[in-house]
């Protein structure tokens, strides 16, 4: 992975080293590799649900990966107790303790630490003795970390006098007086209001600084992981989709996950005809990127603040302007140009119903493979000559199995040869286009159901993912917006699902 001139001669003081973690059998993280420098500020930046939560507890210890291991320097500290390991957390609900005032509760971990002490008893033997951390040390060690969250002079304040920012910084001073190698922070700022969750986050960045040691951060909040981090961790659905600076992530997305996720986008689907160009929204434009098979599917990331208007005899493109909303330090604007909706991000506005051009220079246009071309299930006929795969059961036409076959009254299929063939049981491979699969809120109505997990848009159509119960996932394109997490059935037409047979052992069908 990349990282920042001021880290790269850092030593690695986290390494995850193939995680997978599962919950009575639900993948929650899957085959982890990553690891994190000594003094870096790194951030698990991701949805809800896709497991940077599980893998930060993992780190402090609350959680046993079910598989792979952790290191701490070298060493595996997987199945170490969380009290044995050099870390503290700072979780989104500050966990202060009410009856005990600001001094006590930043305190409360200095008063439970015991330290080996040698001394000679009167016969001249050497003993080791646990004995408690000195008052004075004590005072001095909160002192500091007052000082350090801006909250000097606090100490016997009453928790229930504090903002929610000040309860905040005493969480952060309670686990900083401890001295921890790593200090891991569980969306610590997902209580404050809007203003104060920004100040936290320079005020956190500046903490960091002073204190020099390693911050891991766990946010869905893709600002808050631009602002503060040296690097990004982008997850979803369990696995790391890339890592990188914040420059890097927002600059150079490797998915439409990313991109989509991290800032705005427009993603289009375009064609690569030779390197250094590529064609999207019915035209050809320039671009940086190469290294694509001849006119292979591409995904096409543009960012709005890259498009540019112009008058319409200068524009590449031109459509007509759809909607202008101030957003204080910019317009965005849409521009329906054709079928493809376009978002543009400039200081100046056009006007409602203006015709315009637009213009994107080569170094704004993005283009990465294409992840989900069709979707493709391992599948086996049923005794009605129907299909089952991806957790469902479709009607389907077994002929496409044997070219010049069809099938006779009893529902057996005659070969063009005249073979008499039961395809009850046979496994055959299945394949779908995504524009060929809708969404019915019926749950009755297709061969298959699912929730919504994901979704994407890409200018002209959204992109779903829908997971069935049995964790099967279909990918399709749709106009109509749905919500995450609907709940949907899934219709395929019968001339929609294509068919081959699965190659057996020895390469006979």
């Amino acid at each position: 992975m990349k990282k920042n001139t001021a880290l790269e001669n850092s030593a690695k003081i986290i390494e995850l080293v193939d995680i997978c973690k599962d919950f009575d059998g639900v993948s929650v993280v899957e085959n982890m590799n990553l690891y994190v420098r000594k003094g870096e500020f790194i951030t698990f930046l991701g949805p809800s649900g896709c497991g940077k939560t599980t893998t930060l507890r993992m780190i402090a210890g609350f959680e046993l990966p079910t598989s792979g291991k952790i290191l701490l320097n070298g060493e595996d500290i997987s199945h170490l107790p969380p009290n044995l390991r050099p870390v503290n957390t700072v979780f989104q609900k500050y966990a202060l303790f009410p009856h005990l005032n600001v001094f006590e509760n930043v305190a409360f971990g200095l008063k439970q630490k015991r330290i080996e002490t040698t001394y000679i008893d009167k016969k001249g033997n050497q003993k080791i003795k646990k004995e408690k951390l000195p008052k004075a040390l004590i005072a001095e060690k909160v002192k500091k970390a007052l000082e350090i969250v801006d909250l000097s002079g606090f100490e016997k304040r009453s928790i229930s006098t504090l903002s929610g920012g000040q309860q905040q910084r005493i969480a952060i001073a309670r686990a900083i007086v401890n001295e921890p190698e790593i200090l891991l922070l569980d969306e610590p700022l997902g209580a404050l209001d809007l203003k104060m969750r920004k100040e936290m986050q320079l005020e956190l960045k500046a903490m960091h600084k002073r204190l020099g040691i390693t911050f891991i951060y766990v946010t869905h909040d893709q600002e808050e992981a631009l602002t503060m981090s040296d690097t990004i961790v982008v997850m979803a659905d369990g696995a790391i989709q890339q890592i990188g600076t914040p420059e890097m992530i927002y600059n150079e997305p490797k998915n439409t996950f990313v991109a989509d996720f991290i800032g705005e986008s427009n993603i289009f689907t375009g064609v690569m005809p030779k390197d250094g160009e590529v064609r999207f929204c019915g035209k050809k434009f320039e671009c940086l990127d190469g290294g694509f098979e001849k006119d292979e599917p591409v995904d096409v990331v543009v960012r709005p603040e890259d498009v540019k208007i112009k008058p319409v005899e200068e524009g590449i493109l031109k459509g007509k302007v759809t909607s202008v909303i101030f957003k204080g330090i910019h317009y965005q604007i849409l521009v329906q140009c054709g079928r493809y909706e376009i978002e543009i991000q400039s200081t100046s506005a056009p006007t409602v119903g203006d015709t315009v051009g637009l213009v994107i220079k080569p170094d704004g246009i993005h283009v990465m493979k294409k992840e989900f071309v069709v979707n493709k299930f391992s599948g086996v006929i049923t005794k009605r000559n129907t299909v089952e795969f991806g957790d469902g059961e479709f009607e389907c036409d077994v002929t496409q199995l044997y070219p010049g076959s069809h099938l006779d009254e009893e529902g057996y299929l005659i070969t063009a040869k005249g073979e008499k063939l039961d395809l009850t049981d046979v496994e055959v491979n299945v394949e779908v286009d995504l524009h060929d699969i809708t969404m019915s809120d019926d749950p009755d109505e297709g061969g298959a159901q699912g929730h919504i997990i994901s979704l994407i848009y890409k200018s002209e159509y959204y992109r779903y993912i829908v997971r069935t119960e049995n964790e099967e996932d279909y990918v399709l394109a749709c106009e109509d917006l749905w919500n995450e997490n609907d709940f949907v059935s899934l219709i395929v037409p019968k001339d929609k699902i294509r068919l081959t047979l699965k190659m057996a052992e020895g390469g006979k069908q």
